[in-house]
């Protein structure tokens, strides 16, 4: 069978050998990179190949609000290239290529470029960011999004010349980008529909404290309120919010999360929920497909912080080239990018328990206890995160 265009192919170094049917990952991101890796650390042998509908380039996907605020052109948040990729893993990666249906009775990859055989499949498909709905008005459609190096680049080029902007969504996400937009120069107004920041992962003294230190750096947060409609004027955008007011703005960004990609999955055949359903190896309910990154639900919960991405595909690799490894939660530091507002969370699990939080005129303190009082989780903001190794060792894991 042909190879179809866009592939990267390398000639393999003396000694190394295809073995069986191929490997195929559906993905180039943190997940299936981050897999490929970590097969390659184990078996120099298997013939692996890589499906990406992007240029397959690699990038850290966390670094792109931090390079708005640096002014880093797109080009400097390339770690590699696909073909610098496909030389340093000893891969097939195969660029520009719509993978649309999975032929599980074949063990057939169909994609807008011909068909593929697996043995083993791995969809490490990411996730989609969500779009504001309802939105109203000539311009809705004009909304933009950052979740890839393809969104950075269309908005650095939107960006240019102009500085007012209007983030969509006070999530975690959404401060850190409104953060970075204002250290790249422009004027910032953060729009959350809830009453407070963050509500989703911080309570609420340390929700209270960022948002003071994001309006004290320069962003205007409103709370409360949100974008109903964009129109298109002469060379600006007119937006009316939920409250009724107007504004003028030269960009509009939505920063309201993302949704797993689970669609070819789902018309696979194969459990999903809000994302692809795995055990604790990474397969799915087909015993030779198995999923990776933020496109995986285990046990009702979604891999959202690189860390355990990383430790996923770790896992799954040893679990492709025969090992019994097995995935498991552990508790994450997470360090917010904000400048303006040190601070440091780590997450509790989805369990019964309570916040207990202490304020200061230099920061919050915050600690998650279970029912039966262990420590399992916590949030940092200011001075308090002098604390966060200490606090970390007591988890309970």
């Amino acid at each position: 069978m042909p190879r179809p265009g866009g592939g990267v192919r390398l000639k393999r170094s003396r000694g190394v050998t295809d073995m069986g049917t191929p490997l195929v990952i559906v993905g180039s991101g943190m997940a299936g990179y981050g897999l490929l890796r970590s097969v390659r650390h184990i078996d120099r042998r298997r013939r692996v190949w890589v499906y990406t509908a992007d240029d397959g380039c690699a990038y850290t996907k966390s670094q792109l609000a931090c390079g708005l605020a640096r002014g880093k052109m797109p080009s400097e948040l390339v770690l590699a290239t696909s073909e610098q990729m496909a030389h340093r893993l000893d891969a097939t990666i195969v660029t520009h290529t719509e993978v649309r249906a999975i032929d599980r009775a074949r063990h057939r990859l169909i994609t807008d470029r011909g068909e593929h055989a697996y043995g083993q499949l791995v969809l490490a498909l990411g996730a989609c960011p969500v779009r504001p709905t309802p939105l109203r008005g000539s311009a809705a459609s004009q909304v933009l999004t950052l979740a890839s190096l393809a969104d950075y680049r269309y908005f650095r080029s939107e960006l240019d010349g102009r500085r007012r902007v209007v983030v969509l969504g006070g999530g975690l996400p959404g401060c850190e980008f409104a953060e970075g937009l204002l250290r790249a120069g422009c004027d910032v107004t953060l729009f959350e529909a809830g009453s407070r920041l963050a509500g989703d992962k911080l309570p609420g003294l340390c929700a209270a404290r960022v948002a003071r230190a994001l309006h004290s750096a320069g962003v205007c947060v409103r709370l409360e309120d949100g974008v109903h409609s964009v129109e298109q004027a002469l060379d600006e955008l007119e937006l009316t919010t939920l409250s009724g007011q107007h504004l003028a703005a030269d960009l509009v960004v939505a920063a309201l999360g993302t949704r797993p990609r689970a669609a070819l999955a789902r018309d696979a055949g194969l459990a999903v929920g809000h994302g692809i359903i795995v055990d604790h190896q990474l397969r799915t309910a087909d015993p030779d497909i198995f999923a990776v990154g933020e496109c995986v639900e285990l046990g009702g919960r979604l891999f959202t912080l690189s860390e355990d991405i990383e430790a996923a595909a770790r896992v799954l690799a040893a679990v492709l080239t025969g090992a019994g490894a097995r995935i498991g939660w552990q508790p994450r530091m997470q360090r917010l990018q904000l400048e303006c507002c040190p601070a440091v969370l780590c997450e509790p699990p989805p369990i019964a328990g309570e916040w207990q939080e202490s304020a200061t005129r230099k920061g919050v303190r915050a600690v998650f206890h279970d029912r039966r009082g262990a420590l399992r989780g916590f949030a940092l903001v200011g001075e308090p995160i002098g604390e966060a190794a200490r606090l970390y060792g007591q988890l309970r894991r």
